[in-house]
């Protein structure tokens, strides 16, 4: 009987460890795995951001953290450059809504 609990343990974590998959942000989440609808770097930046869309990107929000818009872009393309040279350094949110109407969002930081 001690041999079959060990054995369903084993088991049971062998399943756990395996069925976790690895998110293009470098976390882990169990199951589903969230497929972002952009990337952008540098973050930190200090000039231009350059943001990246898996679709064109429709519009982009920049938010600030008492949740007051200070940046909102209108596009319809899939690689942006933005500069962000007049915003006060800290942190901020990235708003990203794609052409399917997705709506992703990011901390984005400000030297």
């Amino acid at each position: 009987m001690k041999n079959t609990s060990c054995l369903i343990l084993v088991f049971l974590v062998y399943n756990m460890s395996f069925s976790q998959e690895k998110k293009e942000n470098g976390s882990v989440e169990n199951g589903n795995t969230k497929v972002s609808i952009f990337t952008f770097y540098p973050n930190p930046v200090e000039d231009e951001l350059f943001v990246l869309g898996t679709q064109k990107i429709k519009r982009i929000e920049i938010i600030d953290v008492l949740g007051k818009s200070v940046a909102d872009y209108v596009f319809n393309k899939s690689i942006i450059k933005i500069g962000v040279s007049e915003l006060k350094s800290g942190i901020y949110l990235i708003q990203v809504t794609n052409e399917s109407g997705k709506l992703e969002t990011k901390r984005l930081i400000v030297k």
